[in-house]
C-alpha cells in the first residue's frame, strides 16, 4: 500500500508501464536485506515510512535491478535484491555462465535502467510526462483505517518532493518528466531521439 510503502508510491506513480508492486523492492527490504542491498551498492537502510533522497536512491537502483531481471526473462519471485532465492551476485554468476560473458552487476543494473530509459522516451514521444506520474487523490487525503497501518496518508507535498527527487537521480527533467537527452546518449541511446522527430522537440 502507498501510504505505507512510500519510495514504492513514488514507483507506482512514474513506472512508464503503471503501477506494479514487482518494478522495485518494497520499502522495508532496505533494512531487512543489508547484505544483499550491498550487493547494489545501498548500505545507508533507513527509518519506516522515510521519504527522502536516499529512499528515492533505494527505488531507483532496485527498480533498474527490476528491469535488468525482465530484461534477461528470468524469474522475478526467484531472482532479487531482497527475498527471492537467488540475490544480485548469483544472478551475475548466472548471466556469465549461460551467455560466456564476463559481466557485473554494474553492468547488469546499467541494462535495466536503459530498458526503463528507452521506455520512458516512448511514452515522452507520446506526449505522456509527468503530467501522468501521479497517485489517486485519496492516497493524500484519507488515512488508512485499521490494523497496524491505522492513520497513515501521504503528505502531498513531501510526496512531490519525492518525486523530484527520483527525476534528478534519473537524470530525467524535473519539470516534464522526460528523461534527459544526456542521460539517454550516456546509455547508448541517442539515436532513439535522433530518429524520432517527436522526441526530439521535447528531449533536451
Amino acid at each position: 500500500m502507498p501510504q505505507v510503502k512510500r519510495s514504492l508510491s513514488v514507483i507506482y506513480a512514474a513506472n512508464p508501464f503503471g503501477a506494479d508492486h514487482e518494478s522495485s523492492e518494497h520499502d522495508a527490504s532496505y533494512k531487512a536485506y543489508p547484505e544483499r542491498m550491498e550487493q547494489i551498492g545501498l548500505t545507508n537502510p533507513q527509518e519506516k515510512l522515510a521519504l527522502n533522497k536516499e529512499m528515492m536512491r533505494f527505488a531507483m537502483v532496485t527498480q533498474h535491478l527490476s528491469s535488468a531481471v525482465d530484461s534477461l526473462s528470468v524469474c522475478a519471485f526467484i531472482f532479487g535484491a531482497s527475498f527471492q532465492l537467488y540475490d544480485a551476485d548469483q544472478l551475475v554468476e548466472v548471466v556469465n555462465a549461460v551467455t560466456g560473458w564476463d559481466t557485473d552487476i554494474t553492468e547488469i543494473l546499467a541494462v535495466g535502467e536503459r530498458r526503463l530509459n528507452m521506455l520512458r522516451a516512448f511514452n515522452s514521444r507520446e506526449g505522456i510526462g509527468r503530467e501522468s506520474d501521479t497517485l489517486p487523490k485519496k492516497m493524500f487525503k484519507r488515512p488508512l483505517e485499521g490494523g497496524r497501518s491505522d492513520g497513515y496518508v501521504l503528505d502531498e507535498k513531501e510526496w512531490e518532493a519525492a518525486l523530484e527527487d527520483y527525476y534528478r537521480l534519473c537524470d530525467w527533467n524535473v519539470e516534464t518528466g522526460h528523461p534527459s537527452l544526456n542521460k539517454l546518449e550516456s546509455l547508448g541511446l541517442g539515436w532513439v531521439v535522433a530518429e524520432n522527430q517527436a522526441l526530439s522537440q521535447v528531449v533536451s
